[in-house]
């Protein structure tokens, strides 16, 4: 029933993705040639370090952005993630074992909120999850009076800043998810759905896809590892704060978009999106290394998400038109 795209549409993504491999390395060896220091292996992983933790949300807006979704929200529960788990550790006296999966699984709950809110209002999940992130947002103002929450042991502050093989945990964390979420999204049957919704609801139901069943989960999956991104921050940075993660969703958008998916839903990849971010934390090390004035940034990746999402809709409408007029062919024959 779900079969994998045509060879046009991989030979689209393909230019795609070889396009966008082609600026990340000329950034890279041009910054390398003129400010020197670029490629070293201490910089390389600051460089990782500043995008993983939007680099794991944006996994989890992948699966719903293929859906036809959007989740605005994750920022908020990302901070919310922050301080919950910090608060359940440091005042609450929790041990780590505990603080962290209840703080998880409160994370899951709301994104199952959000996706029961979706489909039980049938509210374009834009709303539904902006009216989440100012709740949230409002929440973590209250019960925290705007302080930041500190004081973690040893062994959490190892979940942000710990190394395995030299390699920060956070990142190797990111990799695994990508490389897991990339397998289910290929070739997992389930997964494999979300195309078929994204790309027409109403013909994924009368197929017998439950599309509500599919929905909250992909809200689930992502407001959980939103959560797991907020735990990593808060043993990253030493502390929580209502703050951390502010503007986190559009820079996790704008990785998926960039890295190719269709902002309507119906098309995109992992791939696509670890490139996506690979892209803005390339972009991001630039600028700091030519200390250009960092406001240019976000102008940056403003004008290159407006970019991405219409070379999408072009390619979109481009294959719809392909289509249409191969329907039409065969119409015309059976005469």
């Amino acid at each position: 029933m779900f079969k994998r795209p045509n060879s046009k549409n991989v030979s689209v993504s393909t230019i795609q993705y070889l396009g966008l491999s082609t600026i990340i390395l000329a950034i890279l060896f041009g910054c390398q040639i003129v400010f020197g220091n670029v490629l070293t292996e201490a910089n390389m992983r600051v460089m990782a370090m500043n995008m993983v933790f939007e680099g794991i949300m944006a996994l989890g807006m992948t699966y719903v952005i293929i859906m036809g979704g959007i989740d605005l929200s994750v920022a908020s529960v990302f901070a919310f993630a922050e301080i919950l788990v910090a608060k359940l550790m440091v005042q609450a006296g929790l041990p780590m074992g505990l603080a962290i999966p209840v703080t998880l699984l409160v994370c899951a709950t709301i994104g199952a909120a959000n996706g029961a809110m979706v489909v039980a209002f049938r509210v374009h999940p834009l709303i539904i999850t902006l009216g989440m992130l100012l709740t949230l947002r409002g929440v973590n103002l209250a019960i925290t009076d705007g302080r930041s929450v500190s004081g973690f042991s040893d062994s959490f502050i190892w979940l942000g800043q710990g190394r395995i093989f030299g390699v920060p945990f956070p990142i190797l964390f990111f990799v695994a998810a990508a490389v897991v979420l990339g397998v289910l999204l290929a070739h997992q049957r389930y997964f494999r759905q979300l195309y078929f919704i994204g790309g027409s609801e109403r013909a994924a139901r009368f197929s017998g896809v439950n599309v509500e069943r599919v929905k909250i989960s992909t809200y689930v999956l992502s407001s959980f590892l939103a959560g797991c991104a907020g735990i990593m921050a808060a043993a990253a940075f030493g502390a929580a704060h209502w703050g951390h993660g502010n503007l986190a969703e559009l820079r996790a958008i704008a990785a998926v978009a960039i890295g190719g998916a269709d902002i309507m839903g119906g098309s995109g990849t992992i791939f696509g999106t670890v490139l996506g971010v690979i892209f803005l934390a390339v972009v991001h090390n630039a600028f700091v290394v030519s200390a250009v004035n960092p406001f240019w940034y976000d102008v940056v990746n403003g004008v290159m998400l407006l970019l991405a999402v219409l070379v999408s809709r072009l390619i979109a409408q481009s294959n719809t038109k392909k289509l249409l007029s191969i329907k039409q062919s065969k119409l015309e024959s059976s005469f």
